[in-house]
């Protein structure tokens, strides 16, 4: 049981983290570099988190994995801003 909610959870945390980072560099109110400083700091906050249990790291993880993907992205130029 937990761990169906702790999935839920990474993957609700994932979707909109990942969204809202789209949205805020399309935007123009984030930029590539602090990007990377959010990501770098959510990676410390993920490690920390592993000694927190299962749904913190969940969540943690999501986090990570969603400012990764969306750097990854824009770096290829996938994505871009639209103003």
């Amino acid at each position: 049981m937990l761990e169906n909610w702790a999935e839920e959870l990474y993957e609700s945390t994932f979707s909109d983290v990942y969204d809202a980072l789209i949205a805020e560099y399309k935007e123009g109110s984030l930029t590539v570099e602090q990007l990377r400083v959010n990501l770098a700091e959510q990676q410390q906050i993920l490690l920390n988190a592993f000694n927190e249990g299962e749904v913190k790291s969940a969540y943690c993880n999501a986090m990570v994995d969603a400012h990764q993907y969306a750097l990854s992205l824009i770096t290829q130029g996938k994505i871009i801003k639209e103003v």
